[in-house]
């Protein structure tokens, strides 16, 4: 018999070879479809491919294949990933079309995240001091909300190369450490396909990046992100690591509600030394940027070590 380690490796390997080596075909195609954005951070704003997020969607898939061979009960594998593609369908409608009205976006994504009700074997809320049990209202209400909140977070703390994608790796990383403190080994498993599919696809993304995981990679991302917290058990951890995506926001709200005394600039600049002139400090992005005189690489690396700050004291708590 394979060992578990080794049949989770070759899950793991599997969706990363499968991003590794289509991703590179997948620019040249959308340089030729024109699916292309402008950088707005590098000289001369060049184009860069764009929705790279469905080679990870298709990348993730292969993998799931890969995870039957291995896997017994491959029953919740498919409910969740039935989520986590859904969700980056969603984002991938929204790159096309552009959604506008918010109560129809909550609407979509509140039915969309209703399956996770069918793994939340758990429906007690722990908290540091006590657990809070919520039972249907847990699996029907509060988890498709908590990974609608989750995956909204992580799709709006974006704009810079690397930047979601890897704040959402350290999340994932630091949350299997959690996972495996609490003796929950077996949920674990549930990252491996799209783990190995965001490392690799972290390589084309960093700085300078050549692709940008647009919409349907970033809500993508969020879903197995909040998912993974849901069947978990560990909501309260989530809270904790998602601390700098919960301020992000905080700042997008004062923002939204001072917009007629702070010019919307969705954009900020690129000196000639090559640091950043972050239009405003109204998002965690810009604060860095215009708190220290950066690169958007090291600008980046700073909100990467924010996050792993915040995900150790959420291993200790």
């Amino acid at each position: 018999m394979i060992p578990q380690i080794i049949k989770a490796f070759i899950i793991l390997l599997v969706s990363f070879l499968a991003t590794w080596i289509s991703t590179p075909y997948f620019i040249k195609k959308a340089h030729k479809q024109k699916l292309v954005v402008k950088d707005m951070y590098k000289p001369g704003k060049p184009n860069i491919a764009n929705m790279g997020g469905l080679v990870m969607l298709a990348s993730i898939f292969i993998g799931l294949v890969a995870a039957q061979f291995f896997i017994k009960n491959v029953t919740g594998f498919y409910i969740f990933y039935f989520i986590v593609f859904s969700f980056a369908l969603y984002g991938l409608a929204d790159d096309l079309l552009g959604f506008v009205k918010r109560r129809g976006k909550v609407m979509i994504l509140f039915f969309v995240a209703l399956p996770i009700a069918l793994l939340t074997t758990d429906t007690n809320l722990s908290l540091i001091f006590f657990e809070l049990e919520l039972g249907v209202f847990y699996a029907f209400v509060f988890a498709p909300i908590y990974i609608m909140v989750v995956a909204n977070l992580i799709n709006m703390y974006a704009g810079y190369n690397g930047l979601s994608l890897g704040l959402s790796l350290i999340i994932l990383i630091f949350a299997s450490i959690k996972a495996l403190m609490m003796g929950n080994l077996g949920y674990v498993a549930y990252l491996l396909p799209i783990v190995g599919s965001m490392t690799a696809f972290l390589f084309y993304n960093f700085y300078p990046a050549k692709v940008l995981m647009g919409n349907v990679g970033t809500f993508l991302v969020g879903a197995g992100v909040g998912g993974f917290l849901v069947i978990a058990g560990m909501e309260f951890f989530g809270v904790i690591i998602l601390i700098p995506h919960i301020i992000n926001f905080l700042m997008w709200i004062y923002w939204s509600k001072n917009m007629h005394k702070i010019p919307h600039k969705k954009f900020g600049k690129v000196n000639g030394d090559g640091t950043l002139k972050a239009p405003n400090k109204l998002s965690m992005k810009y604060l860095v940027s215009n708190t220290l005189k950066v690169t958007e690489p090291t600008a980046v690396l700073i909100c990467y070590a924010i996050t792993v700050v915040f995900g150790c004291l959420g291993l200790v708590l």
